[in-house]
């Protein structure tokens, strides 16, 4: 029995190996990197750097369909060779025959499990990695080819020809030159730039201009200088822009979607969604306004009591503020008569400041308290100085800025107490305005559509890895049905219950994403496993004889 399974594991294994190459070589080929030729004009250089990275992808999608198809021809011939009569005949369960189908179907469902949680996710962050370092290639052959390119949905680039240039003519020009920065001269260039709700920007034309690639920082960075230009400005007139720069600046890494890391980071983020690169910027966003609302708030309080609001600054001077009415409105705290006296202990006296308005507001990085005094129908801002030498008149200015104030530590160790934790928690009360509230009702449900997006990404992984082995099983069977006479016909039989369980793990997915029928979507994908494998069984018992 062992040599027989030896026999058959080693056809097994020659057709499948054969079928994997033929079909990874023309899935590479045929399909994606002609696609990728066509959409990103990559060059040949490009292509053998690009080409391993690919492959694990194709490799993967590729092994269920070979491993299927080895299956079915292996299994069909052992039939069509009256091989499975002589084992009957010689006293053998012809079913134990079928254990090296799930051998090799278990080695697919390994390698499938194994190369979409880690492998594919490291391939794709090391192209992504590829294409941002090499951006410079890739924009010089889209524009020679095509005559445009477009950094992300905002920032859009086109020119009638483009050109190398020289180090020694970068340098008596005095541009930076070395290791990960690269440039191009591009000619006629017409830059676009649009905001997030697709208006236009900035829209400049020139003569020529000099396009700059620098890799070095953490962030890329993309300048264009540029000569002889004309552009609009917001009145819609045209002015002459020449020897201005323009940039676009992306990050080293763009937020990664739950499809594209490995399964480690999935069940970290499965434990704690808000740390998910989709979300950890709206969270951050989120907990500075809630910050800034619990200072405004106390601020109002003690101001419209009468009491007096004192801050520190980065020197540990004391700011007192006093006003005759404060409103929380527009993410800033609206002032009415303020005063502002400033205590430094290197003098004897402090600095005041008195205006007819003024306001408080929060800086987004780092939470630093700005204090701006205004004038108002005529009325200037007065300050005394401690060094002034005549302190009893004050002096008058258009308007005063005091800076580098800090949130009081009390008001810190309340807002620490609403960790992401407690704040993707619709269950957990928290006082907050109306807008803050609503804004996070959106991000508590943003919160469980990122839940629910992990689950359904593991669940797919999983069930697809999982139908190889239920698929190649099926494929034995049919080829042993066929008898080898129509292997072919068996081969494309057998396929419309791998592609049924592939559209019922895809469309299991889909469900499980949605809220209310996530439970749906699982059971979809692991019911369609369940129920072809009793159709195996049955096919076995019923098709295949002992």
């Amino acid at each position: 029995m062992t040599t027989l399974s030896a026999y058959v594991l080693r056809e097994l294994l020659k057709a499948f190996v054969l079928t994997v190459i033929a079909l990874a070589a023309l899935f590479t080929m045929a399909g994606g990197l002609v696609s990728v030729i066509r959409f990103k004009g990559v060059t040949f250089e490009n292509l053998v750097y690009i080409i391993p990275m690919l492959l694990p992808i194709i490799v993967t999608l590729t092994m269920p369909v070979a491993a299927l198809f080895a299956a079915t021809i292996v299994y069909g011939r052992l039939a069509a060779d009256n091989e499975l009569v002589a084992c009957r005949a010689a006293g053998i369960n012809v079913h134990r025959l079928f254990l090296v189908a799930m051998l090799l179907s278990v080695f697919v469902t390994a390698f499938a499990l194994l190369s979409a949680n880690y492998t594919i996710p490291g391939s794709i962050k090391r192209i992504e990695h590829y294409v941002r370092t090499n951006l410079r290639d890739f924009a010089f052959h889209q524009l020679r080819t095509q005559g445009r390119v477009h950094f992300g949905e905002q920032y859009f680039l086109s020119a009638d020809g483009v050109r190398n240039v020289s180090r020694s003519a970068l340098k008596a020009r005095n541009f930076e030159t070395g290791r990960g920065i690269s440039y191009m001269w591009v000619t006629s260039p017409t830059f676009l730039q649009l905001d997030a709700q697709g208006e236009v920007v900035r829209f400049t034309a020139a003569k020529g201009g000099l396009c700059q690639f620098d890799t070095r920082e953490d962030d890329l960075r993309v300048n264009l200088y540029v000569s002889e230009a004309r552009g609009i400005d917001e009145n819609g007139m045209v002015v002459r822009l020449d020897g201005q720069r323009f940039f676009v600046e992306f990050p080293r890494t763009t937020p990664r979607k739950p499809s594209m890391v490995n399964l480690n980071t999935l069940l970290e983020w499965r434990e704690r969604p808000w740390e998910a690169d989709r979300l950890v910027n709206r969270i951050r966003g989120f907990r500075e306004k809630m910050l800034a609302h619990l200072f405004f708030e106390q601020c109002a309080a003690r101001l419209n009591a009468g009491q007096d609001l004192e801050l520190l600054d980065n020197s540990a001077r004391r700011t007192v503020i006093r006003a005759a009415q404060a409103d929380y409105a527009d993410r800033q705290l609206r002032l009415v008569e303020p005063r502002v006296a400033v205590h430094d202990e290197r003098f004897d006296r402090a600095a005041l400041y008195q205006a007819p308005r003024g306001s408080i507001t929060v800086q987004r990085d780092g939470g630093a308290v700005l204090v701006h005094l205004g004038v108002e129908e005529g009325r200037p801002v007065l300050v005394q100085l401690p060094r002034s030498s005549d302190y009893a008149h004050p002096r008058e200015y258009a308007s005063q800025t005091l800076d580098a104030l800090e949130i009081p530590a009390s008001i810190r160790e309340q807002w620490q107490a609403y960790s992401p934790r407690v704040l993707a928690d619709p269950a957990r009360d928290i006082p907050l305005s109306d807008e803050l509230a609503e804004q996070r009702s959106l991000l508590a449900d943003k919160v469980a559509q990122m839940r629910r997006s992990i689950a359904a990404v593991i669940h797919f992984r999983f069930g697809y890895s999982a139908s190889a082995l239920v698929t190649i099983l099926m494929g034995a069977a049919l080829g042993v049905v066929f008898r080898g006479s129509q292997p072919l016909a068996a081969f494309g039989l057998a396929c419309i219950p791998f592609a049924i369980v592939t559209i019922l793990v895809m469309m299991g997915r889909s469900l499980a994403e949605k809220p209310g029928v996530q439970l749906v979507g699982i059971s979809i994908i692991w019911g369609g496993l369940i129920a072809l494998a009793l159709a195996d069984l049955i096919l076995l018992r019923v098709g295949v004889r002992r």
